[in-house]
């Protein structure tokens, strides 16, 4: 699945890109329907259109958008946007506005997680076809916490670990972790370093690490907004006289990244219970990463 889908919440502001809105209107499976017909003004249509996070039919499915549009001289679109992916399931935006293709469309409110919202949905043409065209869709917006209501009770991650040796200074983060954003990892015939992105339970983005020494050769994982880390695994052992992590790979719900390092010693695994995900990291760590532990969360 690629890459292309962000979202995220700082405060109260809402941002995704990279959403495409497939509007298929005939061929095998089409995605509306004409509920009245006329020669003129007053055509009637229901549309179920499906929004993906990605291209291709096996881009995951984030959103629906469900409810009608009616020719008044133009198709005038009112329907809800109904979230399917994991963090954000069962919220809606509410939509209206003209036409399907391009400009903009008015969020005038909003369900859930997405509560009074305001703001609008750009849109673009990304591709035409003859059964409907596709839609590149950048939602902007701010959601207003409803007057008198309760803050959502955090439920603090667990910490599992740590693996590896006991050399080094220990390395923690200082904010509950709520969503791993990316992941950079050093490493050359040891892990050199980990350093990594979260989204804290106040919806703000953090940062921490890099823990470790200077060298070794990057790679960083971008994780897609529905895409989590559900196992991290790895060996451990001597390297230049001290017991540090020798290698790590993680896998999530999407794909395997990995092996970093050289798969030398011990190895270790930490599976991730069905329905929580890893959100972040705390370490021991000097001139190399000398020892890993998680911490895991909730989805």
């Amino acid at each position: 699945m690629a890459n292309t889908c962000s979202a995220f919440a700082e405060g109260n502001e809402l941002k995704f890109s990279g959403l495409y809105l497939y509007h298929t209107y005939s061929g095998p499976s089409p995605n509306q329907t004409t509920i009245v017909s006329h020669s003129g003004m007053g055509n009637l249509v229901a549309n179920n259109w499906v929004v993906r996070e990605g291209l291709g039919q096996n881009a995951k499915i984030v959103a629906r958008a469900q409810g009608l549009h009616i020719y008044a001289g133009n198709w005038h679109n009112s329907f809800s946007l109904v979230f399917e992916e994991e963090r954000y399931k069962g919220s809606t935006l509410q939509v209206m506005g003209i036409p399907v293709e391009g400009g903009e469309w008015a969020i005038v409110g909003g369900t859930g997680q997405f509560a009074m919202a305001t703001g609008v949905i750009k849109k673009r043409v990304h591709e035409r076809r003859s059964e409907g065209n596709i839609i590149e869709l950048t939602i902007q917006g701010f959601c207003n916490q409803l007057k008198g209501s309760r803050p959502a009770m955090i439920i603090p991650a667990t910490k599992i670990g740590t693996w590896g040796g006991n050399g080094g200074t220990a390395q923690d983060i200082t904010e509950q972790p709520k969503r791993l954003e990316s992941i950079t990892i050093h490493s050359g015939w040891a892990v050199d370093s980990i350093a990594f992105s979260y989204v804290d339970h106040a919806g703000q983005k953090r940062t921490a690490g890099p823990w470790g020494g200077p060298g070794g050769n990057p790679n960083t994982i971008q994780l897609a907004s529905s895409e989590y880390v559900k196992e991290v695994s790895g060996t451990f052992g001597v390297y230049e006289g001290v017991n540090i992590i020798n290698s790590l790979k993680l896998v999530t719900n999407v794909k395997t990244y990995g092996p970093f390092g050289r798969e030398n010693g011990t190895p270790f695994s930490v599976p991730v219970q069905s329905g929580s995900g890893v959100a972040g990291f705390f370490a021991r760590s000097g001139k190399y990463l000398d020892a890993i532990g998680v911490y895991v969360q909730s989805l």
